[in-house]
């Protein structure tokens, strides 16, 4: 939060007054609210000290000082010229205000914390487990990688192209034409040069068409066992997979190791050389 200072005014009657002004206090409200507000909803709660924690501490030292001011003007008042207590009464006021919203922050905070750790319990119920997932990524584990697609019908005729991380094509062969889900299993090595490609993630490309040629839509998933789950910055919880990180939202199948995602499976074939 930036910092506002007090203000100091003119001289009463001869002696100098001290008061924070009404601008000075709006100043500190606008800052109060808008930069605790933010930083509720948009910072993690583990960080070292809640925002809250700190606008709180921001605003005892603002009021403290006003107390201090205030006091010091009534002493040195000309009984004949008393102070005018309105524009007192509005700042307490506003202290109040920006203390209430303060408040609103820290259980935004708590609301957060709360949120993250939810995150975290659902996402330790995927690990060690398997899942089928938006996208169109499968990662190559020692000469082992698993990639997944669905065709809504049977198709007459399905190419599969695998890329690598730079969208280069690794691998290319014919895929499995039944209608589901269908598994594509690839061993890593390069469909040229037959050499061993390195551990990573890979995408799937898959193009399928009817026996007249008519495109067919196929629907990919990132597919692969689940290592960990974390935490994003704006609290939400994804799973890992290797290097690749999938949202809770995005996961569309869940089963243990070893078990088909469909009683219809199909498999590729060893790699043939691409074409």
């Amino acid at each position: 939060m930036a910092y506002v200072g007090c203000q100091y005014t003119g001289i009463t009657k001869g002696i100098e007054g001290i008061i924070m002004t009404t601008s000075t206090i709006d100043a500190i409200a606008r800052n109060q609210t808008a930069s605790s507000t933010m930083d509720a909803v948009k910072k993690t709660a583990a960080e070292d000290k809640p925002k809250s924690e700190i606008s709180a501490k921001k605003l005892a030292d603002d009021f403290d000082a006003f107390l201090l001011l205030l006091t010091t003007q009534l002493k040195n008042q000309d009984p004949t010229e008393p102070l005018d207590t309105n524009e007192f009464t509005s700042q307490l006021i506003q202290f109040a205000n920006v203390e209430q919203q303060v408040q609103t922050n820290a259980n935004i905070e708590k609301l957060v914390a709360a949120t993250q750790s939810a995150g975290i319990q659902q996402g330790i119920g995927y690990i060690g487990k398997a899942i089928d997932a938006d996208g169109n990524k499968g990662m190559l584990v020692n000469k082992n990688a698993v990639f997944l697609y669905e065709l809504p019908t049977n198709a007459h005729k399905v190419d599969i192209t695998i890329l690598d991380r730079m969208g280069r094509p690794v691998f290319s062969g014919p895929g499995a034409t039944g209608s589901g889900k269908n598994l594509v299993r690839w061993d890593g090595k390069d469909g040229e040069t037959r050499a061993q490609l390195p551990d990573g993630t890979y995408q799937i490309v898959v193009k399928a068409e009817t026996f007249d040629g008519t495109k067919i839509d196929a629907k990919t998933y990132t597919t692969g066992v689940v290592d960990a789950v974390e935490t994003e910055k704006d609290g939400t919880a994804v799973l890992l997979l290797g290097n690749e990180r999938i949202k809770i939202g995005d996961v569309r199948a869940v089963r243990d190791i070893g078990i088909p995602t469909t009683t219809q499976v199909s498999q590729q074939p060893a790699s043939p050389p691409r074409t």
